[in-house]
């Protein structure tokens, strides 16, 4: 493929694109299960709208030259820190989950090497059902990851975590919830371990910003798990989750200016005079801010309750029906509309074959035991019905029939 010599008008680019969406999974029907927080049409035009009218501007110059930008994120991070029990947090707009996490971990970092100058081979304690961008960070700053076990419940063992720490940690990592069983780690013990060994703790609610404050708002008995326990130091919260925001948008949440002041980036050596960054990136896409606060906004504290209680109704049939159909159960005690299942007398992934060859597209999780994993959304809530039906169906053809999978996981990153 080369350069074409003369360009192509609009309306040909479009119709290649649409073209080469064909064969895409088609999220928008409903029948596809992880990757995408779909809501409706309306949902997306408020997006497209906003981005549209930003898509030129750069957030490194919202000091400067795009001061709206700045406004509009001071406005974001105002709405999540309400939302995560400390109205006062500071934070920034990140790309997307991966690089919160890696700057919740660099501010912890930074602390501890202030804190003991002396410090060589940091490392930092994760329960096995974090998140990968937790390996990520490791890697990039040059830390040894500690990974411990779970309960029998599919929450990080504390046991394991408190026997882990040692003199070289730099942080603790719960999740709130964690995305394969959508179970959250006891974060008030977490919160009082960082406090009493006086270690960095940061909690991972990609997952569950945008979701647990409100389902907590309709009677649900979510435990406490964000900056309202005082031993959390930094959060990561993903827009583009249950925020409904577009990809890559995401939080980093700090408690004060001091912990987010360790992990901005202050480059002075540079021969075109100071560089400082508040995130991993130089260039933002002020695209992003824009569509964050435009989403916020839109749906308000009444739009996501209203969507809450929808998801979570369908949770509750789904899981409800999941443990009717013989052999299929679901695992843990999931906190919201995030979980997986298994089956105790069939290849689980072969049922996830055999869904998809009814058209449905189902995450199959390498956990053991072996799952399947939904994550429902209000694209979701229409479809339960008829999921419900051929996943009856499903497990029945792969138990009477013997079949085992053939195939490895469809997943590729959430």
């Amino acid at each position: 493929m080369q350069l074409p010599r003369s360009g192509m008008s609009r309306q040909d680019i479009m119709a290649r694109l649409k073209r080469e969406m064909a064969e895409d999974a088609p999220w928008d029907k409903g029948k596809t299960f992880f990757l995408v927080y779909g809501v409706d049409d309306d949902h997306i035009e408020v997006l497209r709208d906003a981005h549209s009218l930003y898509i030129q501007t750069n957030g490194l110059g919202a000091g400067t030259m795009f001061p709206s930008i700045a406004r509009l994120e001071a406005d974001v991070i105002g709405i999540a820190g309400e939302l995560l029990g400390l109205p006062t947090a500071v934070g920034n707009i990140t790309s997307g989950g991966t690089e919160s996490i890696l700057m919740g971990i660099r501010s912890a970092l930074e602390r501890t090497r202030a804190e003991k100058p002396g410090l060589t081979a940091p490392e930092m304690v994760v329960p096995v059902s974090a998140h990968p961008a937790f390996q990520k960070a490791a890697q990039v700053f040059g830390i040894k990851e500690i990974r411990v076990p779970l309960t029998k419940d599919y929450v990080v063992d504390m046991k394991a975590m408190a026997a882990a720490i040692t003199d070289r940690t730099v942080a603790l990592v719960g999740s709130a919830p964690n995305y394969p069983f959508g179970t959250i780690d006891p974060m008030k013990e977490l919160s009082d371990l960082a406090l009493a060994r006086k270690i960095h703790l940061h909690a991972d609610c990609a997952v569950g910003a945008f979701a647990l404050p409100f389902l907590r708002r309709l009677g649900e008995p979510i435990p406490p798990f964000d900056f309202s326990l005082p031993g959390v130091s930094t959060i990561s919260a993903d827009i583009h989750k249950y925020g409904f925001g577009e990809r890559g948008s995401s939080l980093i949440l700090y408690r004060d200016a001091a912990t987010q002041e360790r992990a901005k980036f202050i480059l002075d050596a540079w021969s075109a005079g100071p560089y400082r960054t508040p995130t991993m990136a130089g260039s933002r896409p002020g695209a992003v801010v824009a569509s964050a606060w435009a989403i916020l906004h839109h749906f308000g504290e009444e739009g996501y309750l209203r969507m809450t209680r929808a998801m979570l109704d369908a949770t509750r049939k789904l899981q409800a029906g999941i443990e009717r159909i013989p052999g299929l159960r679901v695992l843990g005690k999931p906190a919201m509309y995030v979980f997986g299942f298994t089956s105790e007398d069939s290849d689980i992934w072969a049922i996830g074959e055999a869904m998809a060859e009814r058209g449905w597209h189902i995450h199959r999780q390498a956990t053991e035991p072996r799952t399947l994993h939904l994550v429902i959304t209000p694209i979701h809530v229409p479809v339960v019905d008829d999921l419900l039906r051929d996943l009856a169906a499903a497990a029945k053809e792969v138990r009477e029939g013997g079949r085992d999978a053939r195939r490895g996981s469809n997943y590729g990153a959430h």
